[in-house]
């Protein structure tokens, strides 16, 4: 079995690119809106952040756990995820959601660092991707902070009024007063 050749060097500016993605996100909503949701069953932007930091200590745990058994079974994190989510969301501050996710994303870095390539290796179970190795799983982190910096577009576009009708109003008006 060949092993990657510095898998931590590889994988590390990917999550740190996707997870600067998502903060450069969420620095675009102004204060009043981090709270807001586009509609009830929809999570504001805090929410959003706050399920990055609780998916990280879910994804951790079970890195942990392809380091310590053999082929383990990963629990459904897409449900498990969002799950934990919602139970525990409660008075959250856009301070303490932000040092969380950060030490919390200083854990992940500093536990892969520590690891030696062939443990890059180690197969896992996921019921709906079937067989994966250790770096897959890892990737996966980034690809969710990727996805939830598309869904703080999504949350601000439906908070804020489009400005393509002000901007006609605007062009509209300016043309009445230069004529």
């Amino acid at each position: 079995m060949a092993t990657l050749e510095d898998p931590f060097g590889k994988v590390r500016p990917k999550l740190v690119a996707a997870r600067t993605e998502f903060l450069a996100e969420l620095a675009r909503f102004q204060a009043a809106e981090l709270e807001r949701r586009p509609s009830p069953e929809d999570w504001s932007a805090l929410e959003v952040a706050y399920h990055l930091y609780v998916v990280d200590g879910l994804t951790l745990q079970e890195m942990r756990r392809v380091q310590e058994e053999d082929n383990p079974e990963l629990p459904a994190l897409e449900t498990e995820g969002p799950r934990v989510t919602r139970e525990t969301a409660r008075d959250l501050s856009l301070d303490a959601v932000l040092a969380g996710m950060a030490a919390r994303r200083e854990e992940i870095l500093q536990f892969l660092a520590e690891l030696p390539p062939a443990a890059w290796e180690r197969p896992c179970h996921h019921h709906a991707w079937g067989a994966l190795k250790f770096y897959q799983l890892v990737n996966v982190l980034a690809q969710h902070d990727r996805q939830h910096a598309r869904q703080l577009v999504e949350i601000r576009e439906r908070l804020r009024p489009s400005d393509s009708g002000t901007s006609q109003a605007a062009s509209a008006n300016s043309s009445l007063s230069s004529s």
